[in-house]
């Protein structure tokens, strides 16, 4: 079930006061597009510049230097509280960004389930004075950020219809992005049966062709054991029996930062760690900046969803290695259990959005 949101008087607060009775310039719009959780119908003729995690378009002049930048940023999991997913997200796409003050003037308004806050700030960008306006909508279990920069005010009547055309899916998991068309989906199969192998499960979701900090954000583990039985050399009399076993989690915002727990033990030994980072995608590659140990170098290999918004995410670890080629995924993944696995990589599990 979709809801359509209006958001007019939400967008600009106090700032759209300042402008009733303005004529705009004509407002013409293209065609429908859907993001993540979030459909609208952006302004026609704006330059569209998809990125991580979000959708940016831009309207710029230059002959006059008039310009405004929309950003819609994916939904993320929300707090329960609106004043607060608003101030992290203010610190995160405003403060850090543009140096901006914290605390902004707010207004907020809720209707169908949803709490929408605004706020704004004069800033600086390039050089030049601009005024950037956040709009971070609540509800759900999720939040939805919307960020608006621009240096003049004739374009507030057109992001203001922008705001009126824009519908949220309610249901949608606050992780998983909802892809506007097949084209980020792999239409074959990567890994097929290969002979004197283990026959391959059907997948049990579709695959990405690639991945966004958006689409990672979330409560991932992943984990391994093994047995291990000693006999004697001489009398092939049974020994002993070492066991091995560790799990990981990892916590996984958004932005790229993450926080993540270990816990391993062998023989009698435990082994237990926690430590935090940030997570940056760079052609192919998935790269762990960790606070207290050694950076991590990761290759994708593949990211399934299912309806609840559970994952898997297949990796394998190779360091400052150059990543595999195609012929040395095939030859070393497949899905014989209805996901992608590696003989030499690692599967990690995204738990499923509670209560679903």
């Amino acid at each position: 079930m979709k809801t359509s949101r209006s958001f007019r008087n939400l967008f600009y607060g106090s700032l759209l006061l300042t402008v009733i009775g303005l004529t705009g310039p004509q407002m013409t719009f293209g065609q429908t597009e859907k993001f993540d959780i979030a459909e609208f119908t952006p302004p026609k003729g704006w330059e569209r510049a998809p990125r991580d995690g979000a959708v940016v378009f831009k309207d710029v002049n230059k002959t006059t230097g008039k310009f405004c930048i929309l950003t819609i940023y994916a939904s993320s999991p929300g707090s329960g509280n609106s004043a607060k997913d608003f101030a992290d997200q203010w610190a995160e796409l405003v403060v850090d960004k543009f140096k901006a003050q914290p605390g902004p003037k707010t207004e907020s308004q809720a209707s169908d389930g949803w709490q929408a806050t605004v706020g704004g700030t004069q800033i600086e960008t390039g050089g030049l004075q601009a005024v950037a306006v956040l709009s971070v909508m609540s509800g759900f279990g999720k939040t939805v950020s919307l960020l608006a920069v621009f240096n003049d005010e004739s374009y507030i009547p057109i992001i203001d219809a922008f705001g009126k055309g824009l519908k949220l899916d309610k249901i949608a998991s606050p992780s998983m992005a909802v892809p506007a068309t097949s084209a980020e989906f792999l239409d074959f199969d990567p890994f097929p049966d290969k002979p004197h192998f283990q026959p391959q499960q059907p997948l049990l979701g579709r695959l990405k062709k690639t991945i966004t900090l958006a689409d990672i954000a979330g409560k991932w583990q992943v984990g391994g054991a093994n047995v291990t039985s000693y006999f004697s050399s001489s009398s092939g009399n049974y020994s002993s029996t070492d066991t091995t076993f560790f799990g990981e989690w990892y916590t996984i915002r958004p932005n790229g930062a993450f926080d993540s727990s270990f816990q391993g033990r062998t023989g009698n030994h435990t082994v237990r760690e926690s430590d935090n980072g940030t997570i940056t995608l760079s052609g192919g590659t998935v790269n762990f900046k960790f606070n207290h140990k050694a950076a991590m170098r990761y290759q994708f290999v593949a990211y399934m969803v299912d309806a609840k918004g559970g994952a898997v995410l297949t990796l394998i670890h190779i360091g400052d290695d150059a990543p595999f080629d195609g012929e040395g995924l095939r030859a070393n993944c497949g899905h014989a259990h209805g996901f992608v696995s590696c003989l030499t990589g690692e599967s990690w599990m995204r738990l499923p959005v509670q209560g679903r």
